[in-house]
């Protein structure tokens, strides 16, 4: 069936006088002046393209969609209906809106190939190809509300592609077999528009950058089930990436490694991942603001190897085994909520762990220091927000300035009680513990010990109502003074350690 065509050719009443009063410069502002010969010009680019648009047509097309293609005009449009079609080849600028229409190829074969600039593609399932849609050294193309799925190898790639747009599309459960990979793939391409897309479960990145992309605009996105949500890999730099989704990857959510510096990362979600949330590697001068990352499996945020120079500032950093490593120097971090890790933040570096007064540190759910001065050396009489005390991240480094405000112990201790503290060798001792957790608790024990000296004696507390109960026998105890010490550890790993309280074992003869 030959394609149906609604061609337009009738050219606006004025366009012929315009150009032609452009060659000899006279058509021009009826007020004001200016150089003739550039309006002039701009006149005759403005007629051209009025008459090329007055001539693109509107094409029905049902059968044979590369026929049709090379038949048409650069700007028609072609409407493609229901059907399954076979690979294409776009080298003019063409607009294809697809109602239903699907395009798939064999697995060496890329379903649709683009090599002119102003490509417009909308509404298709494009699946099974080795490259789904494939943009190969073009500018200014549109691919929109497309599903493209189970190709071998990326399912929308741009390579060596700088200005062009990919919004709204399902680029899913692509390169699963071989040496495939990518939902979304840029290589050597720049100041590209990445909106609104799904890559969920694909062979192992979400969206991919390697190498050389920079200016990118990377928004909106959900990025879901891969291994890892974004992965930027050598040489990217400059990117926007902000309001994505990053969560339940089988690595990271988003991940930069060799060079990919001064790229904005801002207000993303990078929700249980299975190791991070963020990693870097050699990849430094970053800014990280304003991202929710929360039950990571190792790592809220993973930075190391060189990537000096980050600045990490009001991101929610919680609930992961580690919230913040950091082996390398320079970073800034301030301005944060880390909250309810096992080990909050752990620096093997040399940064900065808050801003210079008034601006402060982080907020940490395990400052349990007083607020009772201010100013730059907290000893003038009044509270500012901050800690008086600073807070320790590691044997060198510390937070200055720790934000108050709402801190919980992740396991605390409400009420306690020792029955008796003053026993014989021999007797036990009965003890009841109310403890307030945040996260379901293992079993408590309590150990008995002396100044510098090793445990001693054992004991289990079951819970019983609303708190745990047990017995401690001092049969194992010399005569002397003992603290007694609680340890629980909750299902996340955070391990509390406490005296509950000191009793006094004489010997049974005394």
């Amino acid at each position: 069936m030959s394609p149906k065509i609604r061609r337009s050719s009738t050219p606006p009443r004025d366009a012929g006088r315009c150009y032609a009063q452009a060659l000899s410069n006279t058509c021009r502002p009826s007020q004001g002046g200016g150089r003739p010969g550039i309006w002039a010009a701009s006149l005759l680019y403005a007629a051209l393209l009025i008459a090329s648009t007055a001539s693109a047509a509107t094409i029905s097309v049902s059968s044979d969609l590369q026929a049709a293609i090379n038949s048409a005009q650069p700007g028609d449009t072609l409407l493609v209906a229901p059907g399954v079609y076979s690979k294409i080849t776009l080298d003019k600028s063409l607009s294809l809106v697809g109602d239903g229409a699907v395009i798939q190829a064999g697995e060496r074969d890329a379903c649709v190939n683009v090599l002119a600039d102003g490509v417009s593609m909308s509404g298709f399932l494009v699946q099974n190809g080795f490259y789904g849609i494939k943009l190969n050294n073009v500018q200014g193309c549109t691919v929109a509300n497309n599903t493209v799925i189970h190709c071998t190898q990326p399912g929308i790639a741009l390579l060596f592609s700088d200005g062009n747009t990919i919004r709204g599309n399902n680029a899913s459960f692509n390169g699963l077999g071989g040496e495939g990979w990518y939902g979304i793939y840029l290589s050597n391409s720049n100041d590209n528009l990445i909106l609104d897309n799904v890559a969920y479960g694909n062979g192992a990145y979400g969206i991919n950058l390697f190498p050389s992309c920079s200016n990118n605009t990377i928004r909106g996105n959900i990025l879901q089930g891969n291994m890892y949500g974004l992965y930027m890999f050598t040489d990217c730099s400059h990117n926007l990436i902000e309001f994505n989704d990053l969560s339940r990857n089988t690595n990271s959510g988003l991940d930069l490694r060799f060079n990919c510096t001064h790229n904005l990362i801002r207000n993303n979600s990078m929700i249980d991942n299975v190791v991070a949330g963020l990693t870097l590697l050699d990849s430094g001068y970053n800014s990280i603001s304003g991202n929710q990352i929360e039950g990571n499996g190792r790592y809220g945020l993973q930075i190391q190897s060189n990537s000096d120079g980050n600045t990490i500032i009001d991101n929610a950093v919680s609930n992961s085994q580690t919230g913040i490593f950091l082996y390398s120097d320079k970073n800034l971090i301030y301005g944060n909520k880390i909250l309810y890790n096992v080990i909050q933040a752990e620096d093997r570096g040399e940064n900065s762990w808050n801003a210079s007064y008034p601006l402060g540190g982080n907020l940490w759910s395990d400052y349990h220091g007083n607020d009772e001065y201010q100013g730059p050396g907290q000893d003038v009489l009044g509270a500012d927000g901050f800690g008086d005390q600073p807070y320790e991240v590691s044997r060198t480094a510390r937070d200055q300035y720790p934000i108050m405000g709402g801190q919980v112990r992740q396991i605390s201790i409400i009420q306690k009680s020792l029955n008796p503290t003053q026993a014989r060798v021999g007797d036990d001792i009965r003890i009841a513990v109310q403890l307030e957790a945040l996260y379901d608790l293992n079993q408590p024990t309590v150990r008995a010990y002396q100044p510098g000296g090793e445990a001693k004696g054992y004991g289990r507390l079951v819970l019983s109502g609303d708190r745990y109960q047990g017995t401690f026998s001092t049969a194992l105890l010399d005569p002397g003074e003992y603290d007694l010490v609680l340890k629980v550890k909750d299902a996340r790993g955070f391990e509390l350690e406490e005296v509950l309280g000191r009793i006094s074992v004489a010997s049974r003869g005394g």
